[in-house]
C-alpha cells in the first residue's frame, strides 16, 4: 500500500478544497438519519395510532432532508472533481518533468510505447483511485458509520445478526487485496508492451511496407493484443466471482435480520416502526459495502498503475551541479585519452585524444559504427565517458553545469525532427 499512500501525499497540497469537500460528505450523510426516523414515525404514530395530521410535516420533513443532501452532494462532486483534477495534473506534470531529467542512458533500453503508457494509462488508473477512491470512500464509510449507529439505537442484539457476515466480507475483501496486485500488474505489463509494439511500427510503417513485411507484423502484433486480452480476462474472471459471492453474503445478512426482525415484531418485542427503521438502515450499511469492493478493485488497478508511475519518478535524474564557464567560450575542445562502451559489450571509444583550437574545421571520418556520432554524445555529456577527460578552453566538462555546457554548444543532428507545431515553436 506504499504506492497509494504516495499517491494521497499529493492531496495535502490543496487542504481547503479536502476540507471543504469532506464537510459536504459529513453534512450529506448525517442527511441519512432524516430517513428512518420519518419511517418509524410513519408508522408508529400515523398509521399505527392513527394520526394522520403529523403525515404532511414529516413528509415535509423529509424532503428537506433529501434537497439538502443531494445539493451537498453536488456540490461535493464539483469540489472532488476540481480537486482531484489538480492532483492528477500534478502528478502528471511531475512525472513529465523527470522523465525530462533522466539521463540518455536510461532511454536506450525503454520503448517510447512504454513511457506514453505509463505517462497516459497508468496515470489515468490513478485518477480513478482518486476521483472515484476518495469520493466513494468517504460517503461509504460515513453511511456505514451512521447507519451502524442508528441500527445499535434501535436494536443491539438485531444488528449483531445483522452484521454476522461481516466477518466473511472482510476475509473476501482480504483474499482479493492480496491476491489481485499480480493480475493488474500483468494487464499493465501487457498494455504497455502492445503500445510500445503499435509506436515503433507505425514509426517505422515506412520500412514495413518497403520489405513486404505488413502480415508479419499484423501477427506479430496480434499475439500482443492477445496477450493483453488474456491478462484483461483473469481480472475479469476473478473479479466475475468475487463480485456477485460479497453481495450473496451481503444479502444473506438482509434476509436473515428481516426473518429475525419480523418474528421479534409479532412476539410484540419491537415495533412495526422500529423493524421499518432498522431495515432501511441496514440497506444503507449493505449498499456502501458493495461500493467499497468496487473501491477495492479501484486500489488494486491503480496500486499497479501507480507502482509503474513512481518507478520512473524514483529513477535518478541527471547531475544537475557544477559552475558556469569562468569567461567567454572561445571553442578550443580537447580530448584525452577517452574511453567509453554503452554497455557491458566492447569499448566504443578507446584512447581517444584529439585537439581542435578555435576557428578550425573538423571532420570526423569513418565507418558506421566507428564512434563519430559518440564523440558529439560525450561532448554535451548526453552520456559520461569513463576514463580521461574532456575540455573545453582547458576547463573539464564534467565541472561545467549540464545546462550551461549545452547552451554553448550548437548541433544539428544526422536526422531532421518536427515536432507537431508551428515553424516558430519548432
Amino acid at each position: 500500500m506504499k504506492t497509494i499512500w504516495r499517491v494521497f501525499a499529493y492531496l495535502k497540497r490543496y487542504p481547503l478544497l479536502a476540507s471543504a469537500m469532506l464537510a459536504c460528505a459529513v453534512i450529506g450523510t448525517l442527511m441519512l438519519i432524516v430517513f428512518p426516523l420519518v419511517t418509524k414515525q410513519v408508522l408508529d404514530v400515523v398509521i399505527h395510532q392513527h394520526h394522520p395530521e403529523k403525515l404532511m410535516p414529516l413528509v415535509w420533513l423529509a424532503v428537506i432532508a433529501a434537497l439538502l443532501q443531494n445539493g451537498l452532494n453536488s456540490l461535493r462532486l464539483v469540489l472532488n472533481n476540481t480537486f482531484e483534477q489538480r492532483v492528477i495534473f500534478d502528478l502528471r506534470s511531475d512525472l513529465y518533468s523527470h522523465i525530462q531529467l533522466l539521463p540518455l542512458r536510461w532511454f536506450d533500453n525503454r520503448a517510447t510505447g512504454d513511457l506514453m503508457t505509463r505517462l497516459l494509462e497508468d496515470v489515468t488508473a490513478v485518477e480513478r483511485v482518486l476521483i472515484d477512491g476518495i469520493e466513494q470512500g468517504i460517503v461509504a464509510v460515513l453511511t456505514m458509520i451512521v447507519a451502524l449507529a442508528w441500527m445499535c439505537y434501535v436494536s443491539f442484539k438485531l444488528t449483531l445478526f445483522a452484521l454476522s457476515p461481516v466477518p466473511f466480507l472482510a476475509g473476501g475483501a482480504l483474499w482479493y487485496t492480496l491476491t489481485a496486485h499480480r493480475r493488474y500488474r500483468l494487464q499493465r505489463r501487457a498494455a504497455s508492451a502492445m503500445n510500445a509494439l503499435l509506436h515503433d511500427n507505425l514509426s517505422g510503417i515506412r520500412q514495413i511496407r518497403s520489405f513486404v513485411r505488413e502480415r508479419q507484423e499484423h501477427m506479430r502484433f496480434n499475439r500482443v493484443s492477445d496477450e493483453l486480452r488474456r491478462a484483461t480476462l483473469v481480472v475479469m474472471k476473478v473479479w466475475a466471482a468475487y463480485n456477485p459471492s460479497m453481495y450473496l453474503i451481503g444479502m444473506l445478512g438482509v434476509i436473515l435480520t428481516v426473518f429475525l426482525g419480523t418474528r421479534a415484531v409479532l412476539a410484540g418485542t419491537m415495533q412495526l416502526g422500529d423493524l421499518g427503521a432498522f431495515l432501511l438502515a441496514v440497506g444503507y450499511l449493505y449498499e456502501p459495502v458493495g461500493k467499497l469492493h468496487q473501491l477495492n478493485q479501484l486500489i488494486q488497478a491503480g496500486r499497479a498503475a501507480g507502482e509503474r508511475v513512481f518507478e520512473i519518478i524514483d529513477e535518478p535524474v541527471e547531475a544537475q551541479g557544477g559552475r558556469k564557464f569562468e569567461r567567454e567560450v572561445r571553442g578550443e575542445i580537447e580530448f584525452r585519452n577517452v574511453n567509453f562502451s554503452y554497455g557491458s559489450e566492447l569499448p566504443a571509444l578507446s584512447d581517444v585524444s584529439f585537439h581542435a583550437r578555435p576557428g578550425e574545421t573538423i571532420a570526423l571520418v569513418g565507418q558506421t559504427g566507428a564512434g563519430k556520432s559518440t564523440l558529439i554524445n560525450l561532448l554535451t555529456r548526453f552520456y559520461e565517458f569513463e576514463d580521461g577527460d574532456i575540455l573545453i578552453d582547458g576547463q573539464s566538462i564534467r565541472d561545467i553545469n549540464v545546462h550551461e555546457l549545452r547552451e554553448k554548444i550548437g548541433m544539428v543532428t544526422q536526422e531532421s525532427f518536427l515536432f507537431n507545431g508551428s515553424i516558430r515553436e519548432n
